[in-house]
């Protein structure tokens, strides 16, 4: 019953910081998303340290100003996100492709075109909410988004409907394996973020940032296995929008196999690093990123 009502009061909160967020400029809507990321920085205590250790292994040799000053950033990153996904209900689109400008986006139509499906591959790096719930705009094409859900099941039925205002469909990452197949095997758009800690188990272990990853290998598997196109694109904040390049992933050279997938799966994992050592602070440092040790 407590756990109920504090999901139930969770959501409340969320409503009403919504609710604001809808009616502030641009320039507004980022100062409350800093204000909310200094929030949840002194909330969050774990989370902040995951963050400033994530850093040091990331960025050795770096002084102790310059990983709080990044810790701080990366909260405001988080409360900027949450801010501007809040205000999604009241954005035409107008005010979508004023957030996010591809320099390309019609990279994405003509992959699509070929009708063998489409695999968005981006990070929790940017505004990724915006940059997925995007592409409908641009495009007037559905997109099947996988997800992680939410503990709050309250919280999760609300940020799932936003997600959904324009067309996109959404499946959880634990129950998508049969309607990914189904959307690409039609020639549909899949998109996914595949950045955070895998399973030690079922995924494999790449190269990040030095230090051997668990990463997940399904972009892979369904990428080689089905032939499907992969377009990589991470929102980059610039002032008070977002910046978006597009580049197709070439796989045509590997096979579905045990060296492939890791071959594939190191070619993201390696864009992912450059694009986050350009901009540190745009990317979500508070998981557990190196949790897992690989087996001997």
């Amino acid at each position: 019953m407590i756990r109920k009502f504090r999901f139930y009061l969770e959501t409340f909160l969320v409503i009403i910081i919504s609710f604001f967020s809808r009616w502030l400029s641009p320039k507004s809507r980022t100062l409350l998303g800093v204000l909310l990321g200094r929030l949840l920085k002194f909330s969050l205590k774990k989370r902040k340290k995951i963050a400033y250790e994530n850093l040091r292994l990331a960025f050795p040799g770096k002084t102790k100003d310059w990983y709080k000053e990044t810790v701080s950033k990366i909260f405001e990153n988080i409360g900027i996100t949450f801010a501007e996904f809040l205000s999604i209900p009241k954005l035409t689109d107008e005010d979508v492709k004023k957030y996010i400008r591809f320099k390309n986006v019609e990279l994405i139509r003509e992959v699509y075109k070929r009708n063998k499906g489409v695999i968005l591959l981006s990070a929790h790096y940017g505004n990724w909410e915006l940059l997925a719930f995007s592409v409908v705009v641009y495009l007037n094409i559905p997109v099947l988004i996988i997800v992680k859900p939410l503990s709050n099941y309250v919280l999760d039925k609300l940020v799932n409907k936003f997600r959904t205002l324009r067309g996109n469909s959404v499946v959880s990452m634990y129950d998508s394996a049969r309607k990914v197949l189904r959307t690409i095997q039609t020639g549909g758009l899949v998109a996914l973020l595949a950045d955070q800690s895998a399973t030690k188990d079922k995924d494999i272990f790449v190269d990040f940032f030095g230090r051997k990853a668990a990463t997940f290998d399904s972009p892979a598997y369904f990428a080689l296995k089905y032939k499907v196109p992969v377009i990589v694109g991470f929102a980059e904040r610039k002032d008070n929008f977002y910046e978006v390049e597009l580049v197709e992933l070439d796989h045509s050279d590997l096979e579905y196999n045990a060296e492939g997938i890791y071959e594939f799966t190191k070619r993201y994992t390696t864009l992912l690093e450059s694009i986050i050592r350009k901009r540190p602070e745009l990317w979500l440092w508070t998981h557990r990123r190196w949790k897992h040790s690989p087996r001997n």
